[in-house]
């Protein structure tokens, strides 16, 4: 009995380590979230940096453990299963995060490359106080697939409500414009939003707040508000 109760504890602790990787990555995702840490030490360091180590040891602990059980099956097989999935998944996910932040991306897109919407002096305000990159891309607010413009002149509120439709809390409307900010669940990571309004047209602008690389995702906000747009438009 004091054998198998001794059996277990040890391997409770090698199945801690198999999951240490993936708790560092949730931690990682909600301390930054709470504003304990910044998302660029969430992303890059904790993320890609210290949960890439603890992998390594859940991998060789998951290993371990399924040796083990081949000897033991009774007393160590469940965890052994516990620790390769934990193990195998936290690596897995990694390792295809690991490639989708890697790939470039950009951080401030707008449906008018040549004439892009610019910041309310409240909105650059906002982004001042947050500490905001001032400039994500040195050529400028980028084009993206799906960020296009509306070939309608949209009323200021239905603007405000293709914001709220694309996930963004609206800050500000006026005539000819309005304006958002959005902050993402997992690491806080937050963009700003420009909806401007001219005669026959209206365009988007989405621009981070972190040069943080950001899987694509100010391309995904602002193509979201430019379907929304286009649907008030056709509301």
């Amino acid at each position: 009995m004091a054998r198998k109760g001794s059996d277990l504890t040890q391997a409770s602790w090698l199945v801690a380590g198999a999951l240490a990787g993936g708790a560092t990555v949730f931690v990682a995702a909600l301390g930054s979230r709470a504003g304990l840490w910044t998302p660029e030490f969430g992303l890059r360091t904790l993320t890609f940096a210290v949960a890439p180590a603890l992998t390594l040891v859940g991998v060789a602990c998951a290993i371990a453990l399924a040796v083990w059980s081949m000897r033991r099956p009774r007393t160590v097989g469940l965890a052994a299963a516990v620790a390769v999935l934990a193990a195998g998944g936290t690596a897995a996910s990694l390792g295809l995060r690991w490639q989708t932040y890697q790939t470039p991306s950009p951080w401030d897109v707008t449906s008018d490359p040549d004439d892009p919407p610019g910041f309310s002096r409240m909105l650059g305000q906002r982004r001042a106080a947050a500490g905001a990159v001032r400039a994500v891309s040195p050529a400028g607010p980028q084009a993206c697939l799906g960020a296009v413009p509306t070939p309608s002149q949209l009323a200021p509120e239905r603007a405000a409500a293709a914001l709220e439709a694309a996930g963004f809390t609206v800050i500000g409307s006026a005539a000819f414009r309005a304006e958002g900010e959005r902050r993402g669940f997992w690491f806080g990571l937050a963009h700003d939003a420009v909806v401007r309004i001219r005669p026959g047209r209206t365009d988007v602008r989405v621009t981070a707040r972190s040069d943080v690389a950001q899987a694509g995702e100010t391309c995904r906000l602002a193509s979201a508000l430019a379907r929304a747009i286009a649907a008030q438009a056709g509301a």
